[in-house]
């Protein structure tokens, strides 16, 4: 009983953090293999949206979501989309699952990155803010209740 109680501990923790990508993981996936990123978030839970993924000459656009009602689009806890050229990941989009989740992720982008010169905008009813590092281009957009984090190479 001990070890299945355990076992059940450890699946539920690995669930509920998977669902949490780091910033390091985020700029990991650039320039990486479109199947190697696609078994990295698979083995984590994500499921691949068909229908929100397309082909467009020499790129690719995959979307993923996370959570028991990965199912109904509207019910996901969280989103992923990636932007592969010729099948390298060269963008990737990262819908967090709550506040929580993004004020974590932006102590970590504060501590690897810089605010840019002009880079806050309001659009749409989303704050938009822009972040650079030597490597890196990341963007926030904050709005409705939707928290977002952009990564691209420079």
């Amino acid at each position: 009983m001990k070890y299945i109680i355990t076992i059940q501990l450890c699946l539920f923790c690995l669930f509920i953090n998977a669902q949490e990508l780091t910033l390091d993981q985020l700029t990991s996936f650039i320039n990486q293999p479109l199947n190697t990123i696609h078994k990295n978030l698979e083995v984590k839970g994500w499921a691949l949206k068909p229908e929100l993924s397309a082909f467009n000459g020499n790129q690719l656009y995959q979307t993923y979501a996370f959570g028991k009602l990965a199912t109904d689009e509207t019910q996901a806890l969280a989103w992923f989309r990636i932007h592969a050229f010729k099948d390298v990941v060269k963008q990737v989009y990262y819908q967090l699952p709550g506040l929580d989740a993004y004020e974590k992720l932006l102590k970590q982008l504060k501590s690897v990155s810089t605010l840019t010169q002009n880079g806050q905008s309001i659009e749409d009813k989303q704050i938009g803010t822009l972040y650079e590092n030597k490597d890196y281009n990341f963007q926030t957009l904050v709005g409705g209740g939707s928290y977002t984090l952009m990564v691209t190479t420079k």
